[in-house]
């Protein structure tokens, strides 16, 4: 077969397949026509040399030479033809690769939806936990807040319709006592659900101040071991003398009242409660409660530093878990003071709770002997 022909069928077969491809002419990607019109314009050329080795010589050569032939063709054919196909295939790949570079950015679009949607199903997930939680808040609340108002009103109308005679009758003032711890456990609990609301509002603010750390032990022991000697609790204290604090004293005190009332809760009768302060080594101040009791599993942990969680705990507890404010709170206060809650437990060997203080909260002897002076001279009075 003549080389001439094989090049025109050869070319002939471009544009034939596109248009196979596309079956249509109009409204084709610039590229692709470009491709088509080029291809077509070979195919001709090549079809003219072939004609020119055919019989039909003669009647091309009476029109014009050989060399006027050439000329033509590659004018008209060749020339044109590279140019178009070689525009055609330079607009085709830089398609292509806008096409990939589209397909890549939609398949990185498509990841990033499903991620989002994954974390939308998780924090769905969460937040129906959270709702949870909070339901079975509002529903222990209703026993929690009932109790003491029922004794409140209960003891108070007993007293006031005077039932076993006049006021001077002994069983009123176990009466009154009684009523005065209903209303004190009731402030108790909303006070926590008040401090709560205000930390998650952002309205709550620290008033710092230098303290040791020893007078604040000193100080909240007392107030709890009323209640602790009621279940034969005893509490050791082991706290380094020169330790002081830069913090809110109020909120710090809370904290650690928070942390002795669980552990007097939740331990046995007879037992013992380790409280203790110290320094670490990178110069922050600890702050740690020890207690023998019932112990926790790591769930339990940290299902207990959730607001409202603890009413799940009671499922585990009994009535005794309360309301599931008093580790939250913690967590939350540790929070704004750039602190951190350490909890390790063991169920059945008890709970060890640590307030970590970081370095930039330690007040040393040397910072400020004005200072010095005025904190030792609350201690002494402590």
């Amino acid at each position: 077969m003549h080389p001439d022909l094989l090049i025109f069928l050869g070319i002939s077969i471009v544009p034939v397949l596109i248009l196979a491809r596309y079956r249509r002419v109009m409204r084709l990607d610039r590229g692709v026509y470009f491709i088509l019109v080029g291809t077509a314009l070979l195919s001709l050329a090549a079809l003219v040399d072939y004609l020119e080795e055919t019989l039909l010589e003669p009647f091309m050569l009476m029109m014009a030479d050989k060399g006027e032939w050439n000329l033509l063709v590659a004018v008209l054919g060749y020339i044109p033809g590279v140019f178009l196909t070689g525009l055609g295939l330079s607009r085709w790949f830089h398609v292509t690769l806008k096409l990939e570079s589209e397909i890549k950015k939609r398949e990185r679009a498509e990841e990033s939806l499903k991620r989002r949607s994954e974390q939308l199903k998780e924090a769905l997930v969460a937040a129906s936990e959270a709702n949870q939680a909070k339901s079975e808040f509002l529903a222990k609340m209703s026993h929690e807040l009932r109790t003491p108002l029922n004794a409140i009103i209960g003891f108070s109308e007993v007293m006031n319709n005077k039932v076993y005679g006049s006021l001077e009758v002994p069983e009123y003032a176990e009466y009154a006592e009684h009523i005065h711890e209903s209303g004190k456990l009731l402030l108790g609990i909303i006070n926590d659900i008040l401090d709560l609301a205000k930390v998650e509002a952002g309205q709550i603010t620290i008033t710092e101040e230098a303290f040791f750390l020893r007078s604040l032990v000193t100080d909240c022991l007392p107030i709890v071991q009323a209640r602790a000697s009621e279940q034969g609790i005893y509490f050791v204290s082991k706290t380094e003398d020169d330790l002081v604090l830069w913090a809110d004293k109020r909120i710090v005190k809370q904290m650690l009242l928070n942390l002795l009332s669980n552990a007097i809760k939740f331990s046995q009768k007879g037992g013992e409660i380790l409280v203790k302060s110290y320094a670490r080594t990178d110069g922050s101040h600890v702050l740690e409660v020890f207690d023998h009791g019932v112990g926790m599993t790591n769930e339990e942990i940290d299902l207990a530093l959730e607001p409202f969680s603890q009413a799940q705990a009671s499922k585990v507890y009994g009535d005794n878990a309360g309301a599931g404010l008093g580790l939250a709170l913690v967590n939350t206060f540790m929070g704004l003071h750039d602190g951190t809650v350490e909890l390790t437990s063991k169920k059945g060997r008890g709970t060890h709770a640590r307030l970590i203080f970081p370095a930039s909260r330690a007040v040393k002897p040397s910072d400020d002997d004005s200072l010095n002076h005025s904190i030792m001279e609350d201690f002494r009075a402590s």
